[in-house]
């Protein structure tokens, strides 16, 4: 058990300010997407299930760069109006009207978890790879999210053994035990996919020796775990929601964000998250 101080552990109001005008502007742009260019090929889906591959490669996806730059430009103004961002809405800004921040390619490389482009990325730009993590999840997440609804009803995720997600194949950003039954839910930060996985079992390395498996968490916050697996040296945040009277509310977007402090904990114990999708 840790325990962290209240500043750590209480809500930046700021920062839940912010995540909900971005939030905003996300579903207004994906309301202006056009959604008849997702196509749907049902026989590669299940000859993809069969091999137990994810659904659908956005690693050599394309955006329409018109509307990837308007929800840019909405990005980099909801930031300005924010004190603490400006800087960072500034130097995006600059970056981009230099040509050295292009969107498109930018939303790949975090994709695919390059990290040495994003580091020389934000060396260039005088930015924290964070903030480019987080722009490139902004201007990607709402087009993936549009291709994983397309697919619900098109496969049963209850049927789906892996530790990496049947839509994009990433690996999970988070978890939740579920309130009804305690079962295991992974979550995808890029395309919003759930689907279920064994508790006593790595998602990462697939692990299930009980003794090198172990969660620790907070006094303040019991509900929020971190699984450890002493196998591979692996962690991934999970919200037990039998603990949580408000968790049919809970956005797991939203939740990543403001438990920063447990993965600052973990990978301080030497723990980490996978750097790049499941190789598939």
């Amino acid at each position: 058990m840790y325990s962290l101080d209240a500043e750590d552990m209480s809500k930046n109001e700021t920062l839940k300010n912010l995540y909900l005008e971005l939030e905003k502007v996300k579903a207004e742009a994906q309301e202006r997407y056009n959604q008849t260019s997702i196509a749907i090929d049902q026989a590669d889906i299940e000859k993809r299930l069969a091999l137990s591959r994810h659904l659908l490669d956005f690693a050599d996806f394309r955006i329409d760069r018109k509307w990837l730059e308007r929800l840019f430009d909405e990005y980099v103004s909801t930031l300005r109006r924010f004190e603490g961002s400006k800087e960072v809405a500034n130097e995006l800004d600059q970056g981009f009207k230099r040509d050295e921040l292009d969107p498109q390619i930018l939303v790949k490389k975090v994709f695919c978890a390059d990290l040495d482009y994003l580091k020389a990325l934000s060396r260039k730009l005088n930015l924290k790879v964070e903030d480019l993590v987080h722009l490139g999840l902004r201007l990607g997440t709402p087009v993936f999210e549009l291709h994983a609804e397309k697919l619900k009803g098109k496969f049963d995720p209850a049927t789906w053994s892996k530790g990496y997600c049947p839509i994009c194949g990433s690996p999970p950003a988070m978890a939740y035990l579920r309130h009804d039954d305690g079962k295991r839910i992974l979550w995808c930060q890029f395309c919003g996919t759930e689907w279920s996985f064994l508790r006593l079992k790595c998602p990462y390395c697939y692990n299930d020796k009980q003794e090198t498996l172990r969660y620790f968490f907070t006094e303040e916050k019991e509900a929020y775990r971190v699984y450890v697996c002493d196998k591979c040296k692996k962690y991934v945040k999970t919200i037990d929601q039998r603990k949580l009277s408000d968790y049919e509310s809970m956005d797991l977007a939203w939740e990543n964000l403001e438990s920063l402090a447990l993965d600052v904990l973990a990978q301080q114990d030497g723990y980490s998250t996978p750097p790049a999708r499941a190789e598939v």
